[in-house]
């Protein structure tokens, strides 16, 4: 099984799924901007992770050409997901790590509900 990654309009997965549902396994380089995969820009606010067969990289950004002097979000699968992980919100100036989900934030003036590019990079 590949797994599956979401992107939900609302905190902690709820409200309507945004975008389409992305397999695990695979690299992404989405514009929200220009409707990539389905998404609509400034829409996702949180995201579940299911399944996920490995190592993977995931970066949202505030900023369409995925610049780092803007609100970003990096979640580190740091190896297979047997269950349902959810990031409940990109909009920490905190770090959050369980053990093998591990997310790093920059902070500026929020990111949830602002996200305009969106990389994933299958490591494994």
């Amino acid at each position: 099984m590949s797994g599956r990654i979401t992107f939900w309009e609302g905190n902690g997965a709820t409200q309507d799924q945004v975008g389409n549902t992305l397999s695990g396994g695979r690299s992404y380089s989405i514009d929200c901007k220009n409707g990539d995969q389905g998404f609509s820009n400034d829409e996702a606010r949180s995201m579940k992770l299911e399944s996920i067969p490995g190592m993977t990289l995931i970066k949202v950004y505030d900023s369409p050409s995925a610049s780092e002097g803007d609100d970003w979000s990096k979640i580190l699968i740091k190896g297979p997901i047997s269950g349902t992980v959810v990031v409940p919100s990109f909009n920490s100036s905190g770090n959050y790590d369980n053990g093998n989900v591990v997310v790093t934030t920059k902070y500026v003036n929020g990111l949830d509900g602002k996200i305009s590019r969106i990389m994933i990079d299958y490591l494994e």
